[in-house]
C-alpha cells in the first residue's frame, strides 16, 4: 500500500493506494497527523488485505492535482481508478451511482436506492455512504436525506455544507436530519 499526504485549502488530505487504485481517502483535516488518523479510520472500513502495489506515484500525483483544482472551485471529473475490494455487489453499484452524480447536483438516499433497484432501500444506501472509503472521489456529500435535509456525513455537516457550496449547490435551506 502506498500513502500520499498533501495540503489543500480546507486542510490536509491523506490517500491510500492499492495495486488496483485508490483504496481510501481522508477528508480535509487541520493537520497531517489528523489526516493520517482519519485515513486509518477509512482503511479500517476496508475488508481486503492487498499486497504491496507496484505502480509509480503518478496516480497519487494526478489525484492531488485534481483535488487542488476541485478546492480551487473548478469542476473536476475525478479520473482515479477505485479499488472496490471488500465491497458487496450492492455497495459497488450504489457507489458507482453516487460517483455519477454531477457536481452541483444532489440526490436523496431514496432516489439512489430506487436507481440501484431497491425502492425501499434508503437506509441501506445510508449504510453504503457510511462505508464509502473514498469520499470526494465518490461524492457521498451529494446524497441528502428525504425532504432535502443534509442527513449525516463522516466529515461533519459543516464540511458537507462547504463541499456543496463549493460545487454551486446552496444547502442553506437544508437542515440536519
Amino acid at each position: 500500500m502506498r500513502i500520499s499526504l498533501f495540503s489543500t485549502p480546507p486542510g490536509w488530505i491523506a490517500t491510500a493506494w492499492s495495486r488496483i487504485g485508490l483504496q481510501a481517502l481522508a477528508l480535509p483535516q487541520p493537520g497531517p497527523g489528523e489526516a493520517m488518523a482519519a485515513l486509518a479510520r477509512e482503511l479500517n472500513k476496508c475488508l481486503s488485505n492487498l499486497p504491496e502495489p507496484s505502480f509509480p506515484q503518478s496516480p497519487a500525483a494526478a489525484l492531488e492535482d485534481e483535488l487542488l483544482r476541485y478546492f480551487a472551485g473548478e469542476k473536476v471529473a475525478f479520473s482515479t481508478i477505485i479499488d472496490f475490494s471488500g465491497y458487496t455487489p450492492f455497495q459497488k453499484r450504489v457507489l458507482e451511482l453516487v460517483r455519477s452524480i454531477p457536481a452541483g447536483e444532489v440526490r436523496t438516499y431514496g432516489q439512489v436506492a430506487l436507481q440501484a433497484g431497491l425502492p425501499k432501500g434508503a437506509r441501506a444506501v445510508g449504510g453504503v455512504m457510511r462505508a464509502n472509503r473514498t469520499p470526494l472521489v465518490i461524492p457521498c456529500h451529494r446524497v441528502l436525506a428525504a425532504g432535502g435535509k443534509l442527513g449525516g456525513f463522516g466529515g461533519g455537516l459543516d464540511m458537507k455544507r462547504y463541499l456543496l457550496k463549493l460545487e454551486g449547490y446552496n444547502p442553506e435551506n437544508t437542515q440536519n436530519a
